[in-house]
């Protein structure tokens, strides 16, 4: 129950023949191949062979798998594209459909219809771009010429005439008036007329004698006049404004086309779904020739497999060709492990909340087998409300049975269920059955009565998963051959906290002096023994002691135990109160009915969250943080 062990496989067989190996090993499924271009092993087989035929073989696969990406890319496309509008399942509840061999012949003998199909999902959407363009392009202009609306002359006929000029100019509210000032004041013959008004500006027609253009012009500069180009406008604004409204509806007629044909189309996204995981598969094995070596009549490659396949995988190869050879050996320290995990069935559930954080290096430890029943009470705890509990067994088994789920979907639908039945027990220890709404005596203790004794429960299962991460950092130093290292770096550690825990008992309080002052000294004169200079080792032994602090910290994080356990049966007794408060009619019942199902609904949901959240984060920080070498990959 930990990090499955990884063996290298070293394979050499024919070229001829590297085809149908690929495929028995991608069969499989359980075989990751290596890119070796950069290794020794590249340059040796390239000395050995032709490598003119190397580079021409390469530049062709290259060229195939850039054909493979262009296709890959237009289905991508074309499935999100048509997502929208088709009803989709969830692969993690209803699993991925079944194709049979006969079936994807048929459907790759129709590749050219439907990639026509394919086509015209992309027209549409070319349509669906230029009409968003159009649309924006309308927008602009009708607010741009509403403030002009009331402008009854076309816009084409502004300007210049034999004796006049006419031009839409845009002032500051502040300016109009004064501008009206001079120009009766200077006796200019020109007139303004106002056509619409903003918070700021006045938008205007002004109409004066060519005579005065000049004067009028550098009036315009001196109240900061701007006026308004039309230029390529032809018909008063109200007619260009209507005429752009109606377009817009045709727009939206237009989209509503687009959305009908959309639907039409709709049928073929199995269609595309199929041929992107075909070339997806076709993709992948195209590339695992490229990390292969060849030389003209052999090829090589790497690939990393579990150590319980190796057996099965000889197997495997053996049933497709004699003329191979494969050797297995153990990692080096250099080399990139995918981590592959396996764990008992109450403990693999929990692996979604160490997915969610990182991967385990593949050399250290894995958390889950201690993680996971520190979690399963956490989370019991913070919920704390058997019928809550009830409610998650029931759903998270019903999709268990229910649905085809795999993976990580099925890890989480199992450690739902799991902490349904943590939160089960931890209301039946509190005497939390949906709040109040049903009276039992708790098997132990009433967190609403008596929360100080809840709380130095929490503080103790605080105290009892930091010494489990101080003593599982400790094992991997061991484990490393670091003897002296866990004594001195997590054994001086837990003298030191024991110590101060047992001043909490005074009749225990002596011996934890004793303890506390063997483990305080001991990290003085150890924790600094990196440096060199004497004062520094000194220095740096006193300063680790204020680590104290942080283990201080990380205990008093368990309190969230308390307060949401707190929570959810404080919310639960608010909603059953509400509902108690109805009038005890036909509507009353009614009313109730729907604020205790709703309220509960509400209550369960967000609690859930939170204590999801918040057991998650214990383990991240205050656990993993202890001993957790977090960085490896799938």
């Amino acid at each position: 129950m930990a990090i499955v062990s990884m063996k290298k496989m070293h394979l050499l067989g024919l070229k001829r023949e590297k085809g149908k190996i690929l495929r028995a090993l991608q069969k499989t499924g359980v075989v990751e191949v290596i890119d070796i271009v950069e290794d020794e092993v590249t340059e040796d087989a390239l000395e050995q062979g032709s490598e003119v035929q190397t580079n021409y073989v390469n530049q062709e696969l290259n060229k195939e798998l850039l054909e493979l990406e262009t296709k890959l890319s237009d289905l991508k496309f074309g499935i999100d594209f048509l997502k929208p509008y088709v009803k989709s399942t969830n692969p993690l509840i209803h699993g991925k459909p079944n194709i049979k061999k006969d079936e994807l012949s048929e459907i790759l003998s129709k590749e050219n219809s439907i990639f026509d199909s394919l086509q015209a999902v992309f027209d549409l959407d070319k349509q669906i771009s230029q009409l968003k363009t159009e649309e924006s392009k309308l927008q602009t202009q009708i607010e741009m010429l509403s403030p002009w609306r009331s402008l009854d002359i076309p816009l084409e006929e502004l300007g210049e005439t034999r004796k006049t000029v006419f031009v839409a100019a845009v002032m500051p509210r502040k300016s109009r008036l004064e501008l009206d000032k001079r120009i009766s004041e200077e006796g200019f013959l020109a007139e303004i007329i106002t056509l619409g008004e903003s918070q700021d500006d006045v938008y205007t027609l002004v109409v004066y004698h060519k005579e005065y253009k000049g004067h009028i012009e550098n009036l315009f500069k001196e109240f900061s006049v701007n006026l308004q180009d039309f230029t390529n406008f032809e018909g008063t604004p109200k007619q260009l404004i209507i005429a752009a409204e109606k377009r817009l509806k045709d727009i939206e007629k237009e989209r509503a086309t687009i959305k009908d044909k959309s639907k039409k189309l709709s049928d073929n996204i199995k269609y595309f779904e199929i041929l992107y995981d075909y070339y997806t598969v076709k993709k992948d094995r195209k590339s695992a020739f490229l990390k292969v070596t060849d030389t003209d009549k052999t090829f090589s490659m790497q690939a990393w497999l579990p150590e319980e396949h190796e057996e099965f995988i000889k197997s495997k190869v053996s049933k497709v060709t004699d003329t191979v050879y494969m050797e297995f050996s153990a990692p080096s320290d250099e080399d990139d492990i995918p981590v592959l995990l396996s764990n008992g069935k109450l403990v693999e559930p929990f692996e979604v909340i160490t997915e969610l954080y990182s991967l385990p290096d593949p050399r250290g430890i894995d958390p889950n087998v201690y993680m996971a029943p520190f979690f399963f009470v956490f989370f019991g705890m913070m919920l704390s409300d058997a019928g809550y509990g009830i409610i998650m067994s029931l759903l998270a088994g019903y999709a268990l049975l229910k649905f085809k789920l795999v993976g990580t979907g099925k890890k989480f639908a199992a450690m739902v269920f799991l902490c349904g039945i943590s939160t089960v027990i931890w209301g039946a220890i509190f005497g939390g059955w949906f709040g109040d709404l049903i009276t039992l005596k708790p098997l132990w203790i009433n967190p609403l009565d008596n929360p100080l004794s809840v709380l130095i429960l929490s503080f103790v299962m605080g105290v009892i998963q930091i010494y489990a991460g101080i003593i599982l950092n400790a094992y991997k130093n061991i484990r490393a051959g670091q003897v002296a290292d866990a004594f001195m770096d997590q054994g001086l550690w837990l003298v030191l906290l024991t110590g101060l825990l047992m001043f909490v008992k005074p009749e225990l309080a002596p011996v934890g002096k004793y303890m506390a002052i063997f483990g305080a000294v001991g990290l003085i004169l150890t924790q600094g023994r990196t440096q060199k200079n004497i004062i520094k080792k000194f220095t740096s032994g006193v300063l680790s002691l204020y680590d104290i602090t942080g283990y201080l910290s990380d205990v008093l994080s368990y309190s969230r135990l308390l307060a949401l356990g707190l929570t959810t049966g404080v919310i639960a007794t608010v909603i059953n109160t509400m509902a108690k408060t109805i009038p005890a009619n036909f509507i009353g019942y009614v009313a109730m009915a729907l604020i205790i199902i709703g309220g509960h609904v509400f209550n369960l949901a967000i609690n859930v969250l939170g204590a999801f959240v918040h057991s998650s984060r214990l383990q991240y920080i205050e656990f993993f943080g202890k001993f957790y070498d977090s960085g490896g990959r799938a």
